[in-house]
């Protein structure tokens, strides 16, 4: 028969099994609850790609502020977006909305907005100067990123920009009419009317 002190440290050695093999199971059963609470951090969204060129440099190069490096003439001479004291030009189209000639979106999407269009366009007056006066890519990153600042469209003063130019060619008429007239009048005597009628009515010229 076992001894008392036999039996003892049998229970004394199924005890430390029992207590071994259960923090065993404990453990693995913490070890899964933590990674099955944990939560993977999100995947980061990819933050988009970066407009290439600089608007405040393209805005510059819109209005005339800075030249372009080759000496085409600012857009806004031809062009309108709503900037500017006076607008712009009406002899090219609005480039802040669609153009439905070539179906193509307002500037911030335009792929018409890139230097191999502008150094070689579909229209004659454009391509006369520009092909002779090509614009660069980084001008042309410049322009595009200044268009895609602005809102999406822009209140139109093409009709300022119209006024004032028709204002100021009809006071340029006045004062070139009143400075070569009195010339005349000086140079010839009397009034202008009066110098024609010696000149031209039957006298020959002479006073």
């Amino acid at each position: 028969m076992l001894s008392i002190k036999k039996v003892y440290w049998l229970h004394v050695l199924f005890l430390a099994v029992f207590l071994m093999a259960g923090s065993f199971l404990l453990s693995g059963y913490a070890i899964a609850e933590t990674a099955g609470g944990e939560q993977m951090p999100a995947a980061e969204e990819a933050a988009p790609a970066p407009i290439p060129g600089d608007p405040d440099m393209g805005r510059k190069l819109y209005t005339g502020e800075i030249r372009f490096q080759n000496g085409g003439p600012p857009c806004i001479s031809c062009h309108d977006i709503g900037v500017g004291g006076l607008g712009g030009g009406t002899l090219g189209p609005n480039l802040m909305l669609p153009n439905e000639k070539y179906g193509v979106g307002p500037a911030p999407t335009n792929p018409l907005i890139a230097a191999g269009w502008i150094n070689n366009p579909a229209t004659p007056v454009m391509g006369a100067v520009f092909s002779r006066k090509n614009v660069t890519d980084e001008e042309v990153d410049n322009l595009r990123a200044f268009f895609k600042s602005l809102p999406e469209r822009t209140s139109s003063k093409t009709g300022v920009f119209v006024g004032v130019s028709a204002a100021g060619f009809v006071g340029v008429l006045i004062f070139f009419g009143i400075v070569w007239g009195g010339r005349y009048r000086n140079r010839c005597g009397g009034t202008a009317h009066e110098a024609i009628w010696r000149n031209y009515g039957g006298k020959g010229g002479q006073r």
